[in-house]
């Protein structure tokens, strides 16, 4: 008996549910929120500050 085809649409979005993938883009995530956080507040202390325009 023959197994229902997948299509390769779902084949190829099927990465972004690996465990690998989610850590990965976790980790990203944390690391770019870290380096806005470390800009802004480098911005604030030597440079023009943005705090009088950031909410």
């Amino acid at each position: 008996m023959t197994e229902p085809q997948l299509s390769s649409l779902r084949k190829d979005f099927r990465i972004f549910r690996d465990r690998g993938f989610l850590v990965t883009l976790a980790l990203i995530g944390l690391l770019a929120a870290a380096a806005a956080i470390i800009l802004v507040l480098a911005t604030n202390e030597y440079g023009i500050p943005v705090r009088q325009f950031w909410p």
